[in-house]
């Protein structure tokens, strides 16, 4: 039995992409603890609770801030486990440190996405050579790390998102009304979704170029609307309402601001396809959320997205860039319903599940630590 340590920034106190892959990562350790394949435990630099369905309360230690004394007491506490997990690159000084001290012991890092697609210097740098074992959740940051940083294809090793196991799978792929009356939907529209946080920093996710498309594709599909959720900034909202001005879509485009998780399955379920053209997604764990719901995707084609929708098999892919591919993308998708082919939609979502269901990915963690 292997003793495993997980060093994490932040899991149970935001909501992002890494979060959430940090639970899932935490939950597939507990239950091969559970199967006494593993002796695990996880320090958090960020959080000050812990989700008890993903992992016990006892072996998960919160430092709620107090970096130094994290970083301290990671590498203290390394000397008693045969693997660490780095949870982030952010954390490279204490993978280098740990290999220093102790150079048997195993460092595995994870890498998400544009935390490693520039180049990296000091312990960044370092860690990517001292490492054991890289991670990348998409072959998209593998070609980065072994383009950009000079790593040996060898040392990483692809290992994608997953569904997260208390996602409320629905049992209907059938389009739900449950929101139409809060977002003033009629029955008759064609919705698009796209979940994600909207920042004034972070303009990637390419909501505004859905937006512009959708001026041209309005003239002729009046009955439209595009439903844009998550937490925004003010910068953000101002410069998203003067896009929908510009194109005359008022009254076609609503952004929900923050949504609880509990209501995610219902938002999906009220669309007609999801669409997120990014240009640096990782991975992008709202795709198979959405396939699993039963929703067509549009994804970009030049980051992480590609993977979750297996190059194309389970989703449309389209050049980010490139209003014409994106407008082009959603009027297909309008004219011929995909939402609507239940059979269609079911092989997919089964295919989807066959791909990133949370069974196959703690079997393939066990794998990685059994290799080890």
């Amino acid at each position: 039995m292997k003793r495993i340590l997980f060093l994490n920034l932040t899991t149970f106190s935001k909501t992002g992409g890494i979060e959430r892959f940090n639970r899932c990562f935490l939950k597939a350790l507990s239950d091969l603890d559970s199967k006494k394949i593993t002796d695990s435990h996880a320090y958090s630099a960020y959080d000050s609770n812990v989700l008890e369905q993903y992992y016990p309360k006892e072996k998960y230690r919160t430092f709620a801030g107090k970096k130094t004394f994290f970083v301290l007491a990671s590498i203290a506490a390394a000397a008693r486990y045969d693997v660490i997990f780095l949870g982030h690159i952010n954390m490279a000084i204490i993978g280098v440190a740990i290999k220093r001290l102790y150079p048997a012991k195993k460092i595995i890092l994870i890498t998400h996405g544009i935390d490693v697609w520039r180049e990296l210097t000091g312990f960044r740098h370092q860690v990517l050579k001292s490492a054991d074992r890289i991670l990348s959740v998409s072959n998209f940051t593998k070609t980065k790390l072994i383009d950009l940083h000079g790593v040996s294809s060898d040392k990483v090793t692809v290992f994608h998102n997953t569904i997260d196991p208390f996602f409320p799978k629905p049992e209907s792929l059938a389009k739900s009304g449950t929101h139409n009356t809060r977002y003033d939907i009629g029955k008759d529209d064609f919705v698009i979704f796209t979940l994600t946080r909207l920042s004034a920093t972070e303009l990637y996710k390419g909501y505004d170029k859905v937006i512009e498309a959708l001026g041209q594709i309005i003239k002729t599909h009046r009955q439209l609307k595009y439903v844009i959720a998550g937490k925004y900034d003010d910068a953000e909202k101002q410069r998203i309402d003067s896009l929908v001005i510009e194109y005359g879509l008022q009254g076609h485009v609503i952004l929900t601001g923050f949504v609880k998780e509990e209501e995610l399955v219902e938002h999906y379920q009220m669309a007609d396809m999801y669409i997120m053209p990014s240009k640096k997604e990782g991975f992008g764990i709202v795709f198979i959320e959405a396939l699993v719901c039963g929703l067509p995707v549009v994804a970009g084609n030049a980051d992480g997205s590609a993977d979750a929708l297996l190059n194309g098999e389970l989703g449309t892919l389209v050049n980010p860039d490139s209003v014409e591919e994106i407008q082009g993308a959603i009027v297909k998708h309008i004219e011929n319903n995909y939402r609507q082919n239940e059979k269609q939609r079911l092989e997919i979502r089964q295919k989807t599940l066959d791909n990133f269901a949370f069974d196959k990915y703690r079997q393939r963690l066990e794998h990685i630590i059994a290799a080890c």
